[in-house]
Order: structure tokens, then sequence, then C-alpha cells
């Protein structure tokens, strides 16, 4: 009924203007259009500090193109409590990778657990030291495909997973404000200070400034969850070695652990870790 209403509208205006006003009226339509578009878009272009993102895609070309990197990582991170406390808890690690399809971590948590991780070609192996388990599962052919696996198994904000995808482009095109901060020393490092906001998260980068930008802090602030929980990666020891030890992503079966068989997930199609 609505639509029959406009198509007798415009029928009446048709037959009380003459044609040539009626083309005026849609020429000034349009033109406003076009100026309300234009202004719209220079406004979403403000939120984007192009200055920020160059510096963005500075960091995320140099990263991509590196066959293989490792680095160190001291990680902080809320948990909210049902009482509306906010509880931080730490945990640290190092992470190796070698693209396409190969991929080592070890990571330790203040309360205890210890877990270690070997990716290799379409093999996952997760062993838990501290509670001596581990199992294997098939895997995804390439490291991307991995983390997403990894990401519907694990359940947990992984934040620092979002660096170590072949493509990097998801932490800008996520970005619907970006900010260049300033300049910045983080542990005597020079650095530069970048800030983004996404639809229900926000994340700060720190990125080493020279000709290695490497991320050497990671923020973020999960807007969507009760009492904006936050995570804070600070990130050292980068290196990018011509190659690593051959067992360095073979699995290694932990003296008397017990193998545990876990369900395979279905993959998310969407990255959530840092949200980026």
């Amino acid at each position: 009924m609505k639509s029959k209403i406009w198509v007798l509208l415009y029928i009446c205006c048709l037959l009380l203007w003459p044609v040539v006003a009626t083309q005026a009226v849609a020429a000034d339509s349009a033109v406003s259009d076009a100026a309300m578009v234009e202004e719209q878009a220079t406004e979403a272009e403000d939120l984007r500090d192009p200055e920020a993102l160059a510096e963005l895609k500075s960091a995320t070309d140099f990263l991509v193109v590196q066959p293989r990197f490792q680095f160190k990582a001291r990680i902080f991170y809320d948990v909210i409590q049902e009482d509306g406390r906010r509880l931080q808890f730490e945990k640290s690690g190092e992470i190796f990778l070698q693209r396409p399809n190969q991929l080592y971590v070890e990571s330790r948590r203040d309360d205890g657990r210890w877990r270690k991780l070997w990716y290799q070609n379409k093999t996952l192996s997760i062993a838990d030291l501290s509670k001596s388990l581990h199992t294997q599962i098939e895997a995804p052919p390439t490291i991307d495909g991995t983390l997403d696996l990894l990401e519907a198994l694990i359940k947990e904000p992984q934040a620092l997973a979002d660096l170590l995808y072949s493509d990097l482009n998801h932490l800008d095109e996520k970005a619907i404000e970006a900010d260049f901060v300033g300049d910045s020393i983080l542990d005597g490092q020079p650095c530069v200070h970048l800030s983004f906001r996404g639809e229900t998260v926000d994340w700060q980068l720190w990125i080493e400034q020279g000709e290695t930008p490497f991320f050497r802090k990671v923020a973020v602030s999960y807007r969507e969850v009760p009492g904006i929980p936050q995570y804070v990666a600070l990130v050292d020891n980068w290196e990018t070695p011509e190659r690593f030890s051959d067992d360095l992503f073979k699995f290694v079966f932990p003296k008397d652990s017990e193998w545990i068989k876990v369900l395979k997930p279905l993959p998310l199609n969407k990255r959530e870790g840092g949200q980026p």
C-alpha cells in the first residue's frame, strides 16, 4: 500500500509541475544527495587518521613477508567476576612461526598451567604438561586455517594470534576509527603509539620505529563484555632467523603423559581473538 501511495504522489507531481521543473527538482535532489554522501564520507575519513593507517600498513607489510619469526610475550588479562570485581591474571610464552604450515608455542600461566603446542603440515598436537595430558588432531594445511581452528577449540581471547596470519588487513579493515597517538618509548625502544576502535572492541598498538617495525605492545578492550575487560601483551625478543631447527615443530611425546580425545570443533568464520 505504501509503495502505491508513493507512485500516486509521483504521478501527481508530473501532472502539477512542468517536466522542466521536475527535472530541476530532481537535479537539485541529486546534488543534495551527493553532497550528503560526500559529507558523510569526509566525516568517516576524519575518523581514520591517514598517518595511523600508514604506520599500521608499514608494520603489517613488513611482518607478512617474513618467512619465519619468533618472539616472546608477557600477557596480562582481566577476568570480570560475577559480583563485578576485576581480577587480573598473567601468562607468558614464546612463539615460533614458519610459513606456511609450521608453528610452535609454549606458554605458562600464573596458576601453574604449562602448555605446549606443535603444528606441522596437517597435524596439531597440544600438551598440558602441568596435568600430564596431550592430544593430537587433524588440522588444516595452513597456519591461517589452524589459527581459526584453535580459536574455536580454546574459546579464550587470543589477541596475539591476530599477528600470525598471512594476511593482516583485518587490523585495518575492522577499524572504524584510527588515531596516531604519538611517539612512545617502550623499554628503551622508540615506538609509535596507535589507537583503533571497532564496532565492539578497541585496540592499541605500539610499533617499533625504524627498519624493523615489529609490534612491541598490544592492548585490547572488549567493550561488549560487562566490565570491559582488557588484554595487554608486551612483546619482545623478536627474531627472524634464516632457519629453525628441524626438530622444533615436531611433536615430542611428554613422558608419563595421558592421551585424551578432543572433539574437533568447526572453525569460526571470523577472527575474534583481538577483534581485530
